[in-house]
């Protein structure tokens, strides 16, 4: 009986291993879209809005889920707060920070911050470049991720189920 209980936990847990992963990808295409959207609201604020910085990014981080509300209201305030500290400084530690338990890869996180390394600084047709090549930067990503996801989720979800499988009738 203690035999059958500890298999079917085994294959429990390495079950929920591979659904968790599948949840995460596809998690960071649902984070890449609203990377997007926050990116497009940006530019329409730099655009057509003449609100500083500060209070720009606070107006798309009302209208944005987490993490990227917290994300932008935090770089909102500590230009407020330290305005000697540069945009880029600000914009690449909050990066850091908040999203550092998110879906994002690596790779997303310093193309997030390589934008936001010309933000702020330049004059408005070169942020509105900077913007219109990171959207198209993260729409290759988009349409790459929704390619793939399908494929790499029903994988994970295959290989969680089958490795718990293996790994029972390896201690049996």
């Amino acid at each position: 009986m203690t035999g059958f209980l500890g298999a079917v936990l085994v294959i429990a847990s390495s079950a929920g291993i591979g659904f968790s992963y599948s949840f995460r990808l596809g998690q960071r295409l649902e984070q890449l879209r609203q990377l997007q959207r926050m990116t497009l609201l940006l530019k329409g604020e730099i655009s057509y809005g003449c609100a500083a910085l500060p209070e720009a990014l606070s107006s798309i981080g009302r209208k944005l889920p987490e993490p990227f509300a917290r994300f932008l209201g935090r770089v909102a305030s500590r230009l407020r707060e330290y305005p000697d500290k540069s945009f880029q400084q600000v914009f690449q530690e909050e990066v850091k920070k908040n999203f550092r338990q998110s879906a994002l890869s690596a790779k997303d996180k310093e193309a997030l911050m390589q934008m936001g390394a010309f933000l702020g600084y330049l004059d408005k047709d070169m942020q509105l470049r900077t913007m219109d090549l990171y959207l198209q930067e993260l729409d290759r990503d988009i349409l790459a991720a929704s390619e793939s996801i399908p494929g790499k989720q029903k994988l994970c979800k295959s290989l969680g189920i089958f490795g718990g499988l293996f790994l029972v009738l390896l201690l049996i």
